[in-house]
Order: C-alpha cells, then structure tokens, then sequence
C-alpha cells in the first residue's frame, strides 16, 4: 500500500507497485519519492541511491540488500521496519525516526544519525564504526556483534541494552548510560567510560578486566 498526502504518485511508481507487494532489482536512483507512506511493502535489491526520500513514513515494510547512499531521509518515520544488509553511505536522517526497526547487518557510514529518533529494535551485526552517535537513546536496542569501533557514544543512553558481543575498541562513551544494559564480553580497558553510569554487578564485571581484587 502507497499514499502521498494530497499529492497524486508519479505514474511509474503506481506501476511498479501494481505488480504487487513484492518489488524486485528496481532502480530508484535520483527519484523525487518525498512524502510518501508506505505499508506492508517488501524491496529486495533495490536501489534508492542519491533519492530524495524526506518524510517518508513506512510501516511494516522491509528492505533487504537495498542500498541508500546519498539518499536524503529528512524528516522520514518508519515503524517495525525492516532494513536487512542494506548500505547507507552519507545518508542523511535528520530529524527522522526509527521506531521497533530491525537493522540487521546494515552498514552507515558517514551517515549523521546525533538528531533521529531511536526507539527499541533490532541492531544485530550492524556497522557504525567511527559514527557520531552522541546523545542519542539506545535504550532496550539490541546491538548484539555490533561494530562501534571508533565510535563516539558520549552522553548516550543505553539501558537495557543487549551489547553482547559488542566491538566497541576506542570508543567514547563518557556520560553515558549503562545501567541494565547486558554488557558480557566488554572490556573496559579499550574505551574511553569517564562519567559512564553503571549498576554494581556491572561495576563489578569491569573489575575483573581491570585485575582489581574486591573484599
């Protein structure tokens, strides 16, 4: 399903959409798509590389092995979307929102993501290495064997968290929010937690990677 607000769509993307929920190999390079809501659509190997996609909206909809390079996502919603294996290089997301998605395997680079929203989801596997992701809230994300090399996560909320398997070396976090989070396997000698907020049994597991001898 398709809507644009009060504005008719272009007649070749009704075309591909009446072939059915399932759009293939397509190549949406340059196109205007702006203010479109989307629901219930599956994209597979699709290109919206350079798009203008601001205030775009979808909701149950997924993207697999799509590529967004260069696309602007300004202003954009998606709701329990799925974005698997997808590429976003010097993609723009100010002021959008990403809320119960599924990230799996995507890869940002370049992309500013410090003023999105971010509400729960599923970041498994996903790359942001050396992104700036300052003040952002990835409460109750689950950002199992992801890539945050590099990465500056200060003043970052990150409660309930799943971080299990986390790259996280030369990381900043300083002021962030730990408390709850799942943190087994991170080692606290390879970032930067000054003024980090963790619970005791958090402490504790940082301690033994420290050698320090409690008691």
């Amino acid at each position: 399903m398709s809507e644009r607000g009060d504005h008719p769509l272009p007649a070749w993307f009704a075309e591909v959409l009446a072939g059915g929920p399932e759009i293939a190999d397509e190549d949406f390079v340059g196109t205007d798509l702006r203010e479109l809501s989307l629901r219930r659509l599956r994209f597979t190997r699709c290109r919206f590389d350079e798009a203008s996609l601001d205030e775009l909206s979808t909701e149950a909809c997924s993207f697999t092995d799509c590529s967004f390079d260069r696309a602007e996502l300004n202003g954009s919603s998606h709701l329990r979307t799925a974005f698997v294996a997808c590429s976003f290089d010097r993609t723009r997301f100010n002021g959008a929102s990403l809320i119960e998605c599924k990230l799996t395997g995507s890869v940002f680079a370049d992309a500013p993501l410090r003023s999105a929203t971010v509400a729960g989801g599923d970041w498994t596997a996903v790359s942001l290495g050396g992104a700036d992701l300052r003040e952002l809230d990835f409460s109750d994300v689950k950002l199992v064997d992801a890539n945050l090399t590099g990465a500056k996560l200060d003043r970052c909320v990150l409660r309930r968290a799943d971080l299990r398997g986390l790259r996280w070396g030369q990381a900043s976090l300083r002021d962030a929010d730990l408390r709850g989070a799942m943190i087994e396997g991170l080692d606290p000698r390879i970032v930067d937690l000054t003024g980090a907020r963790v619970e005791v049994e958090q402490a504790l597991a940082f301690a033994q990677y420290l050698g320090v001898r409690i008691g």
